[in-house]
């Protein structure tokens, strides 16, 4: 599963920071006001939707003096990953693990210190390793008094059964690309022209569309893995082994904004101890999302190279490239000379190759092996140099 291109910790100061998702908005309002909140739920959905930001905004709500959203000291410390009363767990490296659902446990297990109640935030559940899994199956069969726990999964069928039963699921939709075009008009008052092409490239996922138009240096990855993918065989092994380090080391600065406005008169009134562990938890929350965002980079990069050789291939398949595309749903519709030129150049089978190979890699870069490693085995399998 690939990290969700979601942009890291939002402030929640509304239930329209999420867009699209109005059922299962309306759902979260209908439960806070009715005061039947689930004792555990599972958002499930496409990556790229909003669900991880919907926990955060429910999390808000679940936490707030108010009972909604609504941007106040309470809502802001949710958002910075610093209330006291939330825990967010994700996954390390590549999974989540037993000493984390342990933690989570206790966690839970003891008094609210700001709010009336703890919530708990899983994010991509269906990474529990089994013996996590197991262990946290016997958090929701004997739930502490006054908790919510929220899951957050690509489906349901990625947990064991017996947990995805002892949670409420709520589903979250796709988007579709005029959705997202229309969003980023009207939300960053981009041109047309940008809007459509963004939404085009980032495939209608909206949190990954959302990210590039938020982050526009994180987009250019995408660019620069089809401009490999272009003159991909007209450049030697070399060139590419020396382009491939250069995405490495721009990836390697991508950093998520440290985010501290307003935090100083929130550590001056808590107890010493509390401060120092929210401190820790915050620079721990600040470096996953640093690494996603330098993983997420590489993906990009990855993705663009993938999305040239898809548009090869429809190419090739339709036996169209001598034509005027028309109808073809090309992706790079801007490239699209290299794209004639390369299809009859490589053909579907190579083009094939190559996209296997940009799979494996993506695979590789989830398991957490080394990144120039993965990098630079790219590069020979794709000139077909690897021993």
């Amino acid at each position: 599963m690939i990290p969700g291109e979601r942009v890291s910790l939002v402030s929640p100061t509304g239930w329209d920071a999420v867009f699209g998702q109005e059922r299962a908005i309306s759902f979260l309002r209908g439960v806070l006001e009715r005061g039947e909140v689930p004792h555990a739920m599972l958002f499930t959905g496409p990556r790229g939707v909003g669900k991880h930001t919907t926990a955060l905004l429910f999390s808000a709500a679940l936490l707030c003096p108010s009972g909604a959203p609504d941007g106040c000291p309470s809502c802001f410390k949710v958002a910075r990953g610093m209330h006291p009363d939330l825990h967010l767990v994700e996954p390390e490296g590549a999974q989540i693990h037993i000493d984390q659902v342990r933690e989570l446990e206790r966690e839970l297990s003891v008094k609210p210190l700001e709010a009336s109640r703890k919530v708990a935030v899983i994010d991509e559940a269906e990474s529990m390793n089994e013996t996590a899994a197991n262990a946290f199956l016997k958090t929701l069969e004997e739930p502490p008094p006054g908790s919510c726990i929220i899951l957050v999964a690509a489906g349901a069928e990625g947990l064991l059964p017996t947990i995805a039963s002892r949670c409420h699921e709520l589903r979250f939709s796709p988007l579709g690309k005029r959705e997202v075009e229309g969003y980023l008009r009207r939300e960053f008052a981009m041109p047309p022209q940008e809007a459509e092409r963004l939404a085009r490239l980032s495939g209608g996922i909206f949190g990954r569309a959302l990210l590039w138009a938020r982050m526009p240096e994180l987009a250019g990855f995408w660019s620069r893995g089809v401009e490999v993918a272009a003159t991909e065989s007209k450049s030697s092994l070399l060139a590419l082994l020396e382009r491939a380090g250069g995405i490495l080391r721009d990836a390697s600065g991508a950093e998520t904004p440290a985010g501290e406005e307003g935090m100083e008169a929130y550590r001056k009134a808590l107890d010493k101890r509390v401060v120092e562990k929210l401190e820790k938890r915050w620079q721990e929350a600040r470096k996953r999302e640093s690494a996603r965002l330098r993983r997420q980079a590489l993906f990009d990069f990855l993705d663009g190279m993938a999305s040239f050789y898809r548009d090869i291939m429809l190419l090739s398949v339709a036996g169209a490239w001598d034509e005027k595309p028309g109808g073809l749903p090309l992706v790079n519709l801007e490239r699209r000379e290299d794209l004639e030129r390369e299809a009859l150049g490589k053909g579907s089978r190579e083009a094939a190759r190559i996209l296997r190979a940009l799979g494996r890699a993506k695979k590789a870069l989830e398991a957490n092996v080394d990144q120039e490693l993965v990098m630079n085995w790219l590069m020979l399998e794709i000139k077909g140099a690897r021993s």
